[in-house]
């Protein structure tokens, strides 16, 4: 069996994926769309982007585990979910770390990158702080076609950037005392990955910004900051979280 993983870097799902396949103890090729992007056509044609994971000509998408695990034939029991209070609770510790690292951005640093990355840190920030808005678009409306990149900011300051994520806070916020603190989130709606109810949605716009919440903190170390106010492992405790910062 030739297992085939597509993934582009600094992509969260990209690296649970591939972790969750080394794991296994199975054999894989990567294949990077960014390098080499013609490659996507697979995935494309089966209406799938990355991650995704290909044995033969059937593909499955990334994101959903368990659909990985029925693809390359291993056992898998999803790790029990937070409840959606829980997870609120974490989302209002991570967004308040993401923003006390963005006021640590230099403004001489705005554009630094990683060696082999196109999204420098700033850019980064932004798509940090927007990710919660595609999960409060879907609760309202199904047919919600936004995606992220859609929705990052595109703002290269600090201050706006925390402005941009603290206003996807407060929306999210008003939708938690409206709606969200009541509501089982049992509902099945057709997210990114396929139909999945909102609870696992909820979940994966809380841990899809921790993760990119680590990756910031990195950053800021790799141009000599000390990062102030990062997420601890208590933060992270219980989110499905892939174990490596980066790929």
């Amino acid at each position: 069996m030739s297992v085939e993983l597509y993934w582009m870097p600094g992509c969260s799902s990209c690296l649970r994926m591939k972790e969750f396949v080394e794991q296994s103890g199975i054999g894989y090729v990567a294949i990077n769309v960014d390098t080499e992007p013609e490659r996507a056509a697979k995935l494309t044609s089966q209406g799938l982007r990355v991650p995704a994971a290909c044995v033969g000509d059937k593909c499955v998408n990334g994101v959903n585990l368990a659909s990985v695990a029925s693809l390359i034939g291993v056992d898998y029991s999803p790790p029990e979910m937070l409840s959606p209070a829980e997870l609120m609770v974490r989302y209002r510790r991570v967004i308040q770390a993401l923003c006390d690292l963005i006021d640590q951005i230099p403004p001489e640093h705005a554009g630094f990158t990683l060696p082999g990355r196109d999204r420098d840190i700033v850019t980064l920030a932004g798509h940090a702080g927007c990710v919660m808005r595609y999960f409060l678009g879907k609760y309202d409306d199904d047919d919600f076609d936004g995606f992220f990149d859609d929705l990052e900011p595109g703002h290269r300051d600090a201050p706006r950037l925390v402005e941009f994520a603290r206003e996807t806070f407060h929306r999210t916020e008003v939708w938690w005392h409206d709606d969200g603190h009541d509501d089982p989130l049992d509902r099945v709606a057709p997210l990114y990955w396929g139909s999945r109810t909102l609870a696992e949605g909820f979940e994966r716009e809380v841990w899809h910004t921790a993760q990119h919440t680590r990756q910031l903190a990195y950053m800021l170390e790799q141009i000599g900051v000390n990062p102030r106010g990062a997420l601890t492992p208590e933060d992270l405790a219980g989110l499905p979280l892939p174990n490596r910062i980066f790929d």
